[in-house]
């Protein structure tokens, strides 16, 4: 048979199963099943870096031939693919955790006579109730909650037993580590009657009971949570399974028995049914490709969509331009170093040449030539009297090679005299004769 790979992404572990090429029993599913712990890492890069381990290595029946991941939601779907793809993976198939539960549920025979089964996935970061039409394989209706989950229920745990030893941990780091050793007394008391799991923050001594006791407020708020989706159901559940790491607690499936009134089924680890669902939906990808070579100066699109056989649009590595990239800056500066020449001269005849406020200017006019903005779009200057036209000439790499500017100096103009007095003003008669001095001859600067 076809060698593949299904795996299913949670948020404190990663779990992967393959199917047994050599089944003890031919009329029955076997998978090979692998744990990873997540609880220290980001879950999708991690389930990205296990599933290349794997694919190096052949199994029983050869290398992997197809890869299955089954996915919570559509913020998880991208997370998985950015991870893939970071990781060079792209012969895989997404699939949602609750098509992959139905699948496996179907091939193992355990729907038995159901049409419209409700799920009930408790896992470590949330729950999440669908309801399945087994005929269409349509999801009819779904909800999720993070008020119940598996780290709530290490919580409690954590609580109580730092409450019984009057021990009060402030270091972030060593609760984090009590905290994931009662997560292992959890998930011990599930076939156990009492845990005692000593270590450096404490011994964890716990029993079946006393747990019990702790989760059963929450997971009847689970329960009634159940009864109000079913109750909106818009066809008619008849039976409801239980999946997740939350599933192994025997408090679960003896509380929803109790509210629901519907058969309510565990299947065998019912952790890992999305994980081998997927192994059995997944499919060879056909010619998948590889992460494309970027063209010399064309930069792919930073918002394009990622695609499930393809590397996505923002891993394409910036292009390499064709010239030096500072060439560009210095004949830039050149340009404006000589336009700035220009401007100060044409500033000095202006104030210099201007004459007097009393007397029209005499100085002939001076048309420079203008400053191109831009050096790769030369222009030609307008003609003068003074001088004849100049071209610019389109600059090369180097910054010596700028275009030059030439303009012609002024002519010297004699400073103009100044202005005679005013004759005195008339006498007139039988007026006493006061004589007014005469106006200040002012004289602006000469530049």
């Amino acid at each position: 048979m076809t060698e593949v790979l299904g795996v299913s992404v949670g948020a404190s572990a990663v779990r992967m199963a393959r199917p047994d090429a050599r089944p003890q029993d031919p009329g029955r599913l076997d998978f090979h099943h692998d744990t990873v712990d997540a609880y220290w890492d980001r879950a999708e890069e991690l389930a990205a870096e296990s599933i290349g381990v794997v694919l190096s290595q052949p199994g029983d029946g050869g290398p992997v031939q197809a890869t299955g991941v089954a996915y919570r939601d559509q913020q998880q779907f991208g997370e998985i693919q950015q991870a893939m793809a970071s990781q060079r993976l792209y012969n895989y198939r997404l699939v949602p955790e609750a098509r992959a539960a139905l699948q496996y549920l179907e091939a193992s025979g355990e729907l038995g006579h159901f049409g419209t089964i409700a799920l009930y996935d408790l896992g470590s970061s949330g729950l999440t109730i669908s309801v399945i039409d087994r005929g269409t394989g349509q999801v009819l209706l779904a909800e999720r909650t993070i008020d119940i989950s598996g780290d709530d229920f290490d919580r409690l745990i954590s609580d109580n037993q730092l409450a019984k030893q009057g021990v009060d941990i402030a270091d972030n780091q060593e609760l984090s580590e009590f905290t994931a050793r009662c997560r292992v007394a959890k998930e011990q008391l599930s076939t156990s009657g009492a845990v005692c799991l000593p270590g450096d923050g404490g011994v964890i001594l716990i029993s079946r009971e006393a747990f019990e006791s702790l989760v059963t407020v929450p997971i009847e708020y689970s329960a009634r949570l159940v009864r109000d989706v079913i109750g909106r159901s818009p066809k008619h559940v008849d039976a409801l399974f239980l999946i997740g790491g939350g599933a192994r607690i025997p408090l679960v499936e003896s509380i929803l028995s109790a509210w629901i009134g519907l058969p309510v089924v565990t299947p065998a680890n019912p952790e890992s049914v999305a994980a081998r669902g997927a192994a059995l939906l997944a499919t060879p990808v056909a010619d998948a490709p590889r992460q494309p070579t970027p063209q010399p100066g064309v930069r792919q699109s930073p918002s394009g969509p990622a695609s499930l056989t393809g590397a996505p649009d923002w891993l394409s590595p910036e292009p390499v331009a064709d010239k030096p990239a500072d060439s560009k800056r210095k004949v830039r500066g050149a340009v404006l170093v000589a336009g700035g020449l220009v401007a100060v001269a044409a500033l000095g005849l202006s104030l210099g040449y201007g004459g007097s406020s009393t007397e029209p200017t005499s100085a002939p006019a001076e048309t420079s030539t203008p400053a191109t903005a831009d050096p790769t779009t030369p222009r030609t200057s307008a003609p003068t009297t003074t001088a004849p036209p100049t071209t610019t000439v389109p600059p090369t790499t180097e910054a010596a090679q700028a275009p030059a500017r030439t303009y012609s100096e002024p002519e010297y103009v004699p400073p103009v005299a100044p202005a005679p007095a005013p004759a005195p003003p008339p006498l007139i008669p039988g007026l006493p004769q006061i004589q007014l001095p005469p106006p200040p001859v002012i004289e602006l600067p000469r530049f």
